[in-house]
């Protein structure tokens, strides 16, 4: 089992795909096929009429265990 997510939200954890890409230095286009390709990626925490927003705490849990890191990432 892996680490326990928070307790509660802070807002700068909530990221767009838009934030996310910038954080891992790739396209929008790039997060959303990750979405899709990777079953194990985050489910995103709500669909807004702009699009999905994540939690990068999740996001970074994903990016970080795996064996291959898609990306640059940009912690």
């Amino acid at each position: 089992m892996g680490p326990t997510p928070p307790a509660y939200w802070h807002l700068e954890d909530i990221a767009a795909t838009g934030d996310l890409a910038k954080d891992y230095g790739v396209s929008n286009s790039t997060i959303a096929n990750w979405s899709t390709r990777y079953p194990d990626f985050p489910r995103p925490l709500l669909e807004l009429s702009t699009g999905p927003v994540y939690s990068r705490w999740q996001v970074r849990q994903w990016h970080d265990g795996r064996e291959w890191q898609p990306g640059k990432h940009g912690r």
